[in-house]
């Protein structure tokens, strides 16, 4: 669980996005995040073309969604894809999503303002996708391909430094790249497309797309890969940094049987250390193309929302206080929402 300061001294009604926190006082210790434990997300009711408005919305941690304001009227005008891209700010009180098919960020702040601008960087020579912001450094990070060869070789896979979150402006040349290893000539953009991006809070940021795990340390400037499984058919999806237990949270999926797991991932190795039973009869619904998930405040709880049919949301609610091990029925519940896709889960206690 983190520690975090709020350091907004003002107050919001519960009919914005962002709850209030009270002002610092030397007097009074000042309030943990997790007092106020919120998830907030985006919707429409329209991701395979996004010609309808894209809202916001806040929810405590029973999932109880209330709609907090239209943020891009008229929607984006494209999929929304991959909509797991998204970071919470619990610095300043404010979310951020991605969307890669329009390049353009959606952020939101702890005022309820909101701008959606497009990604400006090396839009020639790299893709990007994916977010986190890194509170220890105070900076956002997201992942680049280089697509051309130049100057790089085409599939490197970079780190860049957004430099600026509300004007979209993002580093021309990655802070660091992945050692001895390119996507494969013409998967960029499914490599891209796959990402999931997950951060320790300090220096570390870590990306899963497909069956391969990435690490970048920003103290030392070092990288690393793997591939857990050499050879099996899994994909990795929903990668989140679990403070309690200092391991990464996954979902491991296959569309063969089907087969779900979650698991545990070291951050070291990038191997994993524990997993789960097959959960595909208790989360029968998943879509790799239409997710997201966060932990819960205290890192008690994994949530996972999926459009099912239609447009219609599942949520998933995975109890893993006692790990991932003896997860059965028992530790799930589940709801559904119809007419309108919910993505881009963030709680207010993590990235």
């Amino acid at each position: 669980m983190k520690n975090s300061i709020i350091k907004i001294s003002v107050f919001f009604f519960l009919s914005i996005l962002f709850l209030s926190c009270e002002a610092d006082d030397p007097a009074t210790p000042a309030p943990n995040v997790c007092d106020n434990a919120q998830i907030y997300s985006l919707s429409t009711t329209d991701p395979y073309t996004g010609l309808t408005d894209l809202n916001s919305n806040g929810a405590d941690e029973t999932l109880a969604w209330a709609a907090t304001g239209t943020v891009v009227p008229g929607g984006l005008g494209v999929a929304i894809s991959n909509s797991s891209t998204s970071t919470y700010n619990y610095d300043n009180e404010s979310y951020h999503y991605y969307n890669y098919h329009s390049m353009e960020f959606i952020n939101i702040n702890s005022n309820a303002t909101f701008n959606n601008v497009v990604l400006t960087g090396d839009v020639i020579n790299w893709k990007y996708n994916g977010i986190t912001y890194i509170s220890a450094l105070a900076n956002y990070y997201m992942i680049g391909v280089n697509v051309t060869g130049t100057p790089f070789a085409t599939g490197t896979v970079g780190l860049f430094e957004v430099l600026n979150i509300n004007t979209g402006s993002v580093a021309t040349t990655p802070t660091m790249t992945i050692a001895s290893y390119t996507v494969t000539l013409g998967m960029e953009v499914l490599f891209l497309q796959l990402l999931s991006v997950a951060t320790d809070h300090n220096d570390m940021v870590y990306v899963v797309s497909g069956n391969d795990i990435f690490r970048f340390d920003l103290t030392s400037g070092t990288s690393f890969f793997t591939t857990p499984l050499p050879g099996a058919f899994y994909e990795y999806y929903g990668l989140e940094y679990n403070d309690t237990i200092g391991k990464l949270n996954a979902i491991q999926y296959s569309y063969s049987g089907p087969s779900l797991f979650i698991v545990e991932i070291d951050p070291i190795s990038l191997l994993i250390s524990s997993t789960s039973a097959n959960l595909n009869n208790f989360i029968p619904t998943f879509v790799p193309d239409y997710y997201s998930t966060t932990l819960s405040c205290d890192e008690d709880t994994y949530f996972i929302s999926t459009r099912s049919a239609n447009i219609d949301t599942d949520f998933y609610t995975v109890d893993i206080s006692f790990g991932v091990s003896p997860l059965a029925a028992a530790n799930i519940t589940n709801s559904t929402v119809t007419g309108n896709y919910y993505f881009g889960l963030e709680s207010n206690g993590n990235n």
